[in-house]
């Protein structure tokens, strides 16, 4: 990136570095002398005036002055002479002693009329700074009034060179030249270091607030920092986990919404298959009956034939009240309000029960019956008229659609828990892909729903489906081999041997 986090703190580091070490040499070189001149003036005239008002009406020996003297211009690097008022040496130190008639190190000081005039005149302590004219040195120049004899009847004159400074501060100069090179390729290091220390964590927040911002969550701020950066990553992370969590939570409840829609189409499809079929279903024996009484009133027919007009009025009207009550009996299976009614008992003896009643069916159509089961006495935990409803729409459906000479074999098997009833159909078998549909409402393998003597609805599988979902059976319809096979299984219980007869 042009103007990255990482390069302006970098750049402002390092230039904040190089401008304190530009300001720390300008300070150097153009107020350290000024600043040195000032504090070693300021040391001189506190040095002279500590010397005067040791010294002053108190010497004794002379020896001692000399020597205190010259201990003085070491520990000041300055010369320092005693002088009467007319500027004739009195007392000076044995290194200066040679040039007794002559002050060649501050005759510009000894010879400056107006400050002498005004240290006699005020008593007080004044300093100058001068070019010395014989070394062309620059000098620091401190004038005293000495009391030797008598108040103030001396001069003291000390002088201290500012050429050394001068000269320290040169070479000071060209040292913090080298320095600050130094410093600058450390403090390159530095700003590096320190924009980076600073920089990553945030290019990691920003790679994780950019996943965040496409939908990702995944991605999360690894972090032990304990500063503000540390707690904007937990931060951050607490965030990207409320949001994946809610978007979860979004995306499972726009799911179920659109299973929910889903749904409703499919009942609002239902809704219109079942009129469909409600329509075809009652328009047929309705026209019958309506044909046939009409007939009748007409007088069209006579005796016998009326008598078969009325049969078929009858048998159509049946099948009307079959149709009708089916059609109650599945509404209320799936609108829940049917609850089974559990109870232990012999499902052999239902079965035999239900057989016996078709047995002219049976016998009509030249089926050879086949029952068998594993324990004459199976009893199960069921419902036992919904398990005859279930029993009776099998039979029927296996009447219906089973070739006149054909077996039909209802079999009993006893597991560990369940019993597992198979009801089969020889003769015939059912497309495949049809086989889910057949446990649809109204539904039917003949398309054209042309009348035949079977005459089916298309609800009895639908009514079996939901009893046995009531009863949390497992179940299903399949093609075997030269056959159709129906199965489910139902709760076994343990019961004493049944003592009837069947």
């Amino acid at each position: 990136m042009k103007h990255s986090l990482s390069k302006r703190l970098f750049g402002i580091t390092l230039s904040l570095i190089i401008g304190l070490m530009l300001l720390t040499y300008f300070a150097e070189s153009t107020l350290f002398e000024r600043f040195y001149s000032y504090k070693k003036t300021n040391s001189l005239i506190n040095e002279v005036g500590k010397f005067r008002d040791l010294y002053s009406l108190h010497i004794d020996n002379d020896i001692d002055l000399y020597q205190v003297l010259q201990k003085f211009e070491n520990d000041n690097n300055a010369q320092i002479v005693i002088t009467s008022l007319n500027r004739h040496i009195i007392y000076q130190s044995r290194k200066i002693q040679g040039d007794s008639d002559s002050f060649n190190f501050c005759s510009e000081l000894i010879n400056n009329d107006d400050l002498i005039t005004d240290v006699i005149n005020n008593s007080k302590i004044e300093y100058t700074t001068f070019t010395n004219e014989s070394s062309g040195l620059k000098k620091i120049g401190v004038v005293s009034p000495m009391s030797i004899n008598h108040k103030n009847d001396s001069l003291i004159f000390c002088v201290s060179s500012v050429q050394p400074i001068e000269e320290a501060s040169q070479v000071i100069d060209e040292f913090l030249i080298y320095l600050f090179l130094g410093l600058i390729i450390i403090s390159i290091i530095l700003a590096s270091f320190y924009s980076n220390l600073i920089s990553k964590p945030l290019v990691s927040l920003t790679h994780v607030a950019n996943k965040m911002s496409n939908m990702d969550f995944s991605v999360v701020c690894a972090t032990d920092r304990e500063d503000e950066i540390g707690i904007l990553a937990r931060s951050l992370n607490f965030l990207s986990n409320n949001l994946h969590n809610a978007l979860l939570d979004l995306q499972q409840k726009n799911k179920k919404l659109k299973d929910d829609i889903e749904k409703e189409r499919q009942l609002e499809t239902m809704r219109k298959d079942f009129t469909a079929n409600v329509s075809h279903e009652l328009k047929t024996p309705i026209g019958i009956i309506e044909g046939y009484a009409e007939g009748l009133r007409d007088g069209i027919v006579s005796g016998e034939d009326a008598k078969m007009y009325l049969e078929t009025i009858i048998d159509e009207a049946q099948k009307m009240s079959v149709l009708v009550t089916n059609m109650l009996e599945l509404s209320k299976l799936e609108s829940g309000s049917i609850k089974p009614n559990f109870e232990g008992f012999n499902i052999n003896r239902l079965i035999n029960k239900i057989l016996k009643k078709h047995t002219p069916d049976f016998e009509e159509h030249k089926f050879n019956v086949n029952f068998s089961s594993t324990n004459p006495y199976s009893y199960v935990y069921a419902d036992p008229f919904q398990m005859e409803q279930v029993f009776t729409n099998l039979i029927t459906n296996a009447i219906k659609y089973t070739p006149p000479g054909n077996n039909i074999n209802i079999d009993i098997t006893e597991g560990l828990e369940k019993f597992k009833i198979t009801v089969q159909n020889m003769g015939v078998t059912i497309p495949e892909g049809e086989i889910s549909k057949l446990f649809d409402k109204f539904y039917r393998l003949d398309k054209s729903r042309e009348r035949t003597q079977r005459n089916s609805t298309g609800i009895g599988l639908s009514i079996v489906k939901n009893i046995l979902l009531l009863h949390n059976s497992e179940f299903n319809l399949q093609n075997i081999n030269g056959g159709v096979e129906f199965y489910f299984y139902l709760e076994k219980i343990v019961a004493l041997e049944d003592k009837e007869d069947e």
